[in-house]
């Protein structure tokens, strides 16, 4: 006799996970093609899809006949069955963005922060904006927050923030639960973009989304998942020491990545010592991609594409099957705000929970 029993419930929730996956990045299928590509049986899919109807988490539609045959009914995810949120926080503004069940952004608001802004103040701008999206609406999952770090992602507390004195050892996530009464994931901002790049279709490719604003960081996508570390602060690259001797930092050593990148005379220059210790990130990682977003690429952003491309090809001179591909973010001023709220959209897909 079998020493171990199989975990219906979990495996049916691992099934809706799937079907709910694939009909989100195909954007519709039908019952057919949804057991092709889960390979799950027919029946499976069978006893699946009416409990995600019943739900409200699926549309059917009638697609017009062509040529012999019943019509293909394709099931779409229902774009207002759940909303979720996400925040960015940085060092002198914030933004908080509402998004459908599919990931579209529908609303945002947002603004300045005061010089030296309290924990209490970023908690109050954020829960405003927070109540005025959700004003009316239902099926809110949760709110995401990109925050500046360092931050312990697991236990939502953001430690000794870089240039943000009074921020030390802050429980963040706990005080925004308490004043938006919602779940709250926080995450570093690095993060949260790297995360909008990787939703929903899973990208394979290692890649580093490097974040360029208030401070420079960024969040590695190692193996098709976000990569945080064991201590969850992975990514602080605008603190790798490019010149020993070089000006101080606000970290407290010299010469890092950041200080010299902010100091510099040109844009050209920045984006070419930004290059530079992108380029050991490369080697050391096996990077195959770099995306440049932030606030400083956005004012130019074909000169930081240009520059650092060209820099790595010249500090790397590998084979055509090593070449690093830069791309500029897409998504602009709503990367991290997104990022933060796909984090929430991924653990309600993941979940495999309907209630």
């Amino acid at each position: 006799m079998p020493e171990t029993g199989v975990n219906l419930r979990g495996l049916r929730q691992h099934n809706r996970t799937l079907l709910l996956t694939h009909i989100l990045r195909a954007g519709g299928l039908s019952r057919v093609e949804l057991a092709e590509r889960t390979r799950l049986t027919q029946q499976a899919v069978s006893k699946i899809v009416p409990e995600l109807l019943e739900a409200g988490l699926l549309d059917e539609e009638r697609q017009p006949a062509s040529g012999v045959g019943k019509p293909r009914t394709l099931l779409r995810v229902r774009a207002n069955a759940r909303h979720a949120l996400g925040a960015q926080l940085d060092r002198d503004s914030y933004r908080v963005v509402m998004t459908d069940l599919t990931g579209r952004i529908i609303a945002s608001r947002g603004g300045p922060l005061a010089p030296g802004f309290t924990p209490d103040q970023a908690v109050a701008a954020l829960g405003e904006a927070t109540e005025a999206l959700t004003d009316g609406v239902e099926g809110v999952l949760g709110l995401g927050v990109g925050s500046v770090g360092p931050l312990d992602h697991h236990e939502g507390v953001v430690r000794d923030a870089t240039n943000m004195p009074g921020w030390h050892h802050v429980p963040l996530r706990d005080l925004l639960a308490k004043r938006t009464g919602l779940p709250v994931r926080l995450d570093k901002n690095t993060n949260a973009a790297a995360f909008a790049q990787h939703w929903p279709e899973g990208d394979q490719a290692a890649t580093a989304v490097v974040l360029v604003g208030t401070g420079i960081g960024v969040g590695l996508l190692i193996d098709g998942r976000l990569y945080r570390g064991p201590r969850t602060n992975a990514g602080e690259f605008g603190h790798t020491t490019l010149a020993f001797d070089g000006p101080r930092c606000a970290c407290g050593r010299r010469g890092c990545v950041e200080v010299l990148h902010n100091a510099a005379a040109t844009t050209e220059e920045a984006a070419g010592l930004l290059a530079i210790g992108l380029a050991d990130l490369v080697q050391v990682l096996d990077l195959e991609r770099v995306v440049l977003t932030g606030r400083s690429v956005r004012a130019a952003p074909e000169v930081y594409r240009d520059t650092v491309a060209e820099r790595l090809r010249e500090l790397l001179p590998l084979p055509h099957w090593q070449r690093i591909q830069v791309d500029l973010d897409e998504m602009g001023d709503d990367v991290v705000a997104f990022g933060a709220a796909a984090e929430v959209l991924a653990g309600f897909y993941e979940s495999g929970d309907i209630t």
